[in-house]
């Protein structure tokens, strides 16, 4: 009776989406309206580096998650334990001392409705009702999906190259997701 009762108390926390840590995985596995993992917005870039002992840090184009890149230098940092890719972050264009963006790219994190890297936008649709998809401006190969009036709010869904998540009547005027089964590429923080 006893393994009947933990076999069930495993299956509803599965179903219910509570983030356990899967083995090897150096962080917690959660995101936030202002974290992945243990990462917060705001944090100095000395404390990140203490929080990720054995942890790489290796310079990377924002270009290539839909972002401007100034600078022919790279403005974002990919944190990678052993050969996983965790996530990316940037800081302040001024100071660079702090955090103003986080960008999940490991399938382990995930939101508390359960939302991680790799769900489809069928999942994405179904645990979050009202949310629209538009085209990034920058990228074309990128279209961002998010909840509320528009996609600056803090917690985008990203899909690379998944084909048309929405059906489009204008460039950038948000629409309801249609297509579900593209898979979210990665998940961005970045509460302006």
């Amino acid at each position: 009776m006893r393994i009947i009762f933990l076999l069930f108390c495993f299956c509803l926390s599965v179903e219910n989406g509570i983030a356990q840590t899967p083995v090897g995985f150096p962080d917690t596995p959660s995101i936030t309206e202002k974290s992945v993992g243990r990462a917060q917005i705001g944090m100095t870039l000395a404390k990140l580096k203490v929080l990720y002992p054995g942890c790489t840090f290796t310079p990377t184009h924002l270009a290539r998650y839909g972002f401007d890149d100034y600078d022919s230098k790279p403005n974002g940092v990919t944190v990678s334990y052993g050969k996983q890719k965790l996530f990316v972050y940037f800081s302040d264009w001024q100071t660079r001392k702090k955090i103003v963006c986080l960008i999940a790219l490991h399938p382990a994190y995930q939101t508390v409705q359960g939302i991680h890297v790799g769900s489809t936008s069928g999942q994405l649709k179904a645990k979050l009702p009202a949310i629209k998809v538009v085209p990034n401006m920058i990228m074309q190969d990128i279209e961002i999906a998010f909840v509320g009036e528009n996609s600056d709010l803090s917690t985008n869904y990203v899909f690379f190259r998944q084909g048309n998540v929405g059906k489009y009547v204008v460039a950038d005027e948000p629409v309801r997701i249609t297509a579900l089964n593209a898979k979210i590429s990665w998940i961005q923080v970045y509460p302006h």
